[in-house]
């Protein structure tokens, strides 16, 4: 219907009671929403006679579904917000109609309901074709009713998106007979959902049903309009609905007809329906509707700010709309001012008159269940990006069968996005509203313990993905906790690093919270543990920044066993990076600290990287000596992981030595025993150690024996790092037996391999190789 003349609603525009009444709120709404309490004190004195006015009968006056209204109460109500006599007269006119339509029958003929089409209205391309191609494209022509519903978070431009398919549709020659329009009301905090049974009657009087015949029961009104809607070529809006029992019984069955749902809910149960699910709009068109609103001049001046105020908007159409609403209004302001608005303000700056984003999203919100608004407001103060069914479950203290149940809720309320599967993650700017509204309603007693539980799930998940990677790991005990959504355990070692790899940010963004929070445990055991997948594949900065994060947490605690560990790894990582004097001076302290606690395990841990230490700093008889008192104090206390990597560090300095013979058997006695352990990851290491010492002896059959098994435990344990090592090992022995187009394809994947994880110097030796495979 048009309900506006120049910016005050029209009453001639409605077209029975229930759309007078829903002008008569907007003209409450256009004189500035005054309460019910102040509007009573004006109208009182406006009566004929004057008389003290009650709350409750002002206030029904504006509730939907009403029979009849006092048309003299109603005249003195809008002279009371403002309008003049001549408008009041206007009103009151319309008044006398609808309520005449209402006994004859309502108004005969209103088959042209579309709302008018927005000028302003821009992108969409894709999503436009596809609802055109779905009733007029190749195919289209079908036996039953079209059903298309357009869903998507609120404010996304779901409705704009269906009357500009329905114009364009119109304009095209199709649908010309009746194009209705309905707003159900689905979510509205002023109108109680419309009654698909008052809807119908509704319709059936605005096709010439007179209202003495509308049937009196539902399924009656149903079948009734299905009748008058056959052959005739149609087109129905059934905008903002709230589920699907509100749109069922409103659908026709002609095969001439489309109709066009709108909701901010799935509706993925309503039969024979086709979801079109409405995103954000892309960078491109929402600098473009920001253009049509504010005007091209101004948006051209400085793309560069616009595009940062499409970011701010998260190119949610409604807030672009605003934001560009809030510019034109401001002919002072450039691109940039608002730029900073929108970053002061939040989305408190995304409002201009009645419109406003944050009530948008408060009506969606406010029809969640208890349990579903909680978990929402939570992963709104959840530090990641985003979170799996088992964060969410530790964050909400429930099982992970309850939270991937209401985090699927949540993605069918369009509240909440799943990119891919397992994974959920908030709209920024639906985040940025959920943690705001988190600050006003989510009190501390339920805020801190969530952040608590989350920081401890990921803490004891870190470090079991990181255990299966490295079993000899060897991090401090922590404290225990119980929680309804346990720490994830990993049985293979390929899901660990898969785990690993996609969790990186959300475990710095952990890390960082737990440091700011005080929560000092988790803020050293999470960056800690994350930094074993960065040492598996050889990314030695990135695994030192992690420690040095870890370390700075937890240097002032006083926990003596956690500085030691830290600082081992950190003498490892600057043995890798080749920064001695750093290196040694970790071990040094490391050393010193696992004595004082007497920890026999710790200090063989740390002499066997002290052993590695000597053989890379040309000490290699130093680094023997280490060895030795490493595996016996591996051997007194039985640990045979301590014993493999003691005589493993011990051949590594015998090569050095030039003892090659020596260093080949003590690599075969580390075989043995990661062989007897069933050690996976480890034995693959040490069968390229093997290979590497076979090499040294010229036994290049033997070298390319070890590492294709090498290879085959690699590949099977997800080990790309490994497999890369193995590969160019590999290589290396099949160039020693003369077989150059076989090495330079392995050695060819090896390098991919390493290009891949971005290890820089196995990348340029694989390639060195292969050179020499050319030559």
């Amino acid at each position: 219907m048009s309900g506006q003349r120049g910016g005050m609603p029209d009453p001639e525009g409605a077209a029975d009671l229930g759309q007078f009444v829903e002008l008569l709120a907007d003209l409450r709404a256009w004189a500035g929403m005054p309460s019910y309490r102040t509007l009573a004190r004006r109208v009182g004195p406006l009566m004929r006679p004057a008389r003290v006015l009650s709350l409750s009968t002002l206030a029904d006056v504006f509730r939907p579904g009403r029979r009849r209204l006092d048309l003299d109460l109603v005249t003195a109500i809008v002279r009371a917000l403002g309008v003049s006599e001549d408008e009041a007269g206007r009103w009151r006119e319309s008044g006398i109609r609808v309520h005449r339509d209402a006994k004859t029958g309502g108004p005969i003929g209103v088959l042209h309901q579309l709302p008018a089409d927005l000028a302003v209205f821009t992108g969409r391309e894709k999503e436009l074709a596809d609802l055109i191609a779905t009733t007029t494209g190749p195919g289209s022509r079908a036996t039953t009713v079209v059903i298309s519903a357009i869903e998507g978070m609120g404010g996304v431009g779901k409705t704009q998106l269906a009357v500009h398919a329905a114009h364009h549709l119109v304009r095209s020659g199709h649908f010309t007979d009746v194009q209705l329009y309905v707003n159900l009301h689905g979510f509205d905090p002023e109108h109680e959902p419309a009654d698909p049974s008052e809807v119908l009657a509704a319709f059936l009087r605005q096709l010439g049903v007179p209202g003495a015949q509308v049937p009196s029961e539902t399924g009656e009104r149903a079948a009734m309009f299905r009748d008058r809607m056959r052959d005739r070529a149609s087109v129905l809006i059934l905008d903002n609905a709230g589920d699907e029992e509100q749109v069922r019984e409103l659908i026709p069955a002609h095969s001439g007809c489309l109709v066009l749902i709108t909701s901010r809910r799935s509706l993925t149960g309503l039969d024979g329906a086709k979801i079109h699910r409405l995103d954000v709009l892309g960078d491109a068109d929402a600098v473009d509707l920001l253009t049509a609103v504010a005007g091209g001049e101004r948006i051209e001046s400085d793309r560069v700010a616009a595009a940062k105020v499409a970011r701010a908007c998260g190119n949610l159409p409604l807030a672009l709309t605003i934001a560009a609403a809030r510019l034109r209004a401001r002919p002072s302001w450039t691109v940039f001012d608002l730029v900073e608005h929108l970053n002061r303000g939040g989305l408190d700056a995304m409002t201009v008159g009645l419109r406003s984003l944050r009530r948008v999203f408060d009506l969606s919100f406010d029809a969640l269940p208890p349990h579903r608004r909680l978990m929402f407001l939570l992963l709104g103060i959840q530090p990641g990006t985003d979170v799996t069914t088992e964060a969410a479950a530790a964050l909400a203290d429930v099982g992970p069968r309850a939270a991937r149940g209401t985090l699927e809720a949540l993605c069918d309320e369009y509240l909440l996005l799943q990119r891919s599967p397992g994974r959920f993650e908030l709209h920024d700017i639906l985040r940025a509203y959920a943690l705001e509204t988190a600050a006003d309603r989510l009190p501390p007693a339920e805020r801190v313990p969530a952040t608590d539980r989350l920081l401890t799930w990921y803490a004891q998940t870190v470090e079991a993905a990181a255990t299966t990677l490295l079993p000899s790991l060897g991090l401090p005990p922590a404290s225990c906790s119980t929680l309804q959504a346990p720490a994830t355990q990993f049985t293979e070692r390929s899901d660990a690093v898969a785990w690993l790899e996609v969790e990186h940010a959300n475990l710095l963004a952990a890390a960082t919270v737990a440091i700011a929070t005080g929560r000092l445990d988790a803020a050293w055991r999470i960056p800690a543990a994350a930094s074993v997948l960065r040492a598996v594949n050889q990314n030695w900065l990135q695994c030192e920044a992690l420690l040095t994060e870890a370390l700075s947490a937890v240097r002032h605690t006083g926990d003596l066993a956690a500085q030691a560990w830290l600082r081992n790894r950190l003498g490892a990582t600057a043995t890798e990076l080749g920064r001695t004097r750093e290196a040694e001076a970790m071990f040094t302290e490391a050393l010193a600290a696992r004595r004082r606690l007497g920890d026999r395990d710790g200090e063989a841990a740390v002499l066997n990287n002290l052993v590695i230490f000597y053989g890379r700093t040309d000490r290699p008889r130093l680094g023997l000596e280490h060895s030795v008192l490493a595996l016996e104090l591996a051997r007194r206390e039985g640990n045979t992981d301590r014993e493999a990597s003691a005589l493993n560090a011990m051949a590594a300095c015998l090569s050095r030595l030039g003892r090659n013979a020596e260093a080949l058997e003590v690599m075969l006695e580390v075989v043995a025993i990661r062989e007897r352990r069933g050690d996976g990851h480890r034995l693959a290491l040490a069968y390229v150690v093997t290979g590497s010492r076979h090499l040294d002896l010229g036994r290049f059959e033997a070298a390319e024996v070890c590492d294709v098994k090498a290879r085959e435990i690699a590949r099977r344990s997800g080990d790309r790092f490994g497999e890369g090592e193995a590969l160019l090992g590999q290589g290396k022995a099949l160039l020693g037996q003369g077989r150059r187009t076989l090495a330079k394809s392995r050695l060819r994947e090896a390098a991919d391999i390493f290009e891949e994880l971005d290890a820089g110097d196995y990348l340029a030796e694989a390639r060195r190789f292969m050179t020499d495979a050319d030559g």
